[in-house]
């Protein structure tokens, strides 16, 4: 995968057990909107509302080919305080293309998307160092995918050594069930089994 571009590689894990002494989560609600919806031109637009005013001089041709492709991941994550805008590309092994910018107005795209009907998920989110120094991110979902954890870590590249912490369970990166985007439209209530469900803190 070209350099050129800014890439996201991660394995994404189910979790074993709840560490305990768990502090300073974040509450995520993240949007999946339909690429249909995007325009870009000098500036990206959603149903005519500016997103991003500058996309950089060297991305500009492949956010161009992403936003016409149907199967691009087009995402807006708010926090409370702000919303970033993700577009990310198909998935190669765990590494995919990944361009985000930071949005302005969040009262307006707050409410555009609490009204709208497009694909959403809900979370907390915990950061934790393991000894080796990764960084891991713990999920806990809401909604209709209560009762699931998931953990991430994001690698330096696909060969990057690192250490499971005790409460990281099985490999799930190839599993589409699990990625967000499935889990907004097609949540875990419809697929969960009880053995998925972390039991006990550790």
């Amino acid at each position: 995968m070209s350099n050129k571009y800014p890439v996201e590689i991660e394995r994404k894990f189910l979790v074993h057990c709840i560490p305990i002494n768990l502090q300073n989560s974040t509450h995520l609600r993240q949007w999946y909107i339909p690429s249909s919806l995007i325009e870009y031109k000098n500036k990206i637009t959603l149903n005519e509302l500016e997103l991003v005013s500058e996309v950089k001089n060297e991305w500009q041709s492949k956010v161009r080919e992403l936003i016409n492709l149907e199967n691009t991941t087009i995402r807006i994550r708010i926090d409370n305080k702000s919303a970033i805008l993700c577009i990310k590309g198909k998935t190669k092994g765990i590494s995919r293309m990944e361009f985000e910018w930071e949005l302005q107005n969040y009262s307006v795209i707050e409410e555009l998307l609490v009204e709208s009907n497009w694909p959403m998920v809900e979370k907390q989110r915990w950061e934790i160092i393991a000894e080796d120094g990764h960084l891991w991110e713990l999920d806990q979902f809401l909604g209709l995918n209560e009762g699931l954890w998931l953990t991430e870590i994001e690698l330096a590249n696909e060969n990057d050594d690192f250490v499971c912490p005790n409460w990281v369970g099985s490999d799930v990166s190839q599993d589409r069930r699990f990625s967000s985007k499935q889990l907004a439209k097609n949540p875990y209530v419809e697929f969960k089994e009880d053995q998925l469900r972390p039991l006990r803190k550790c």
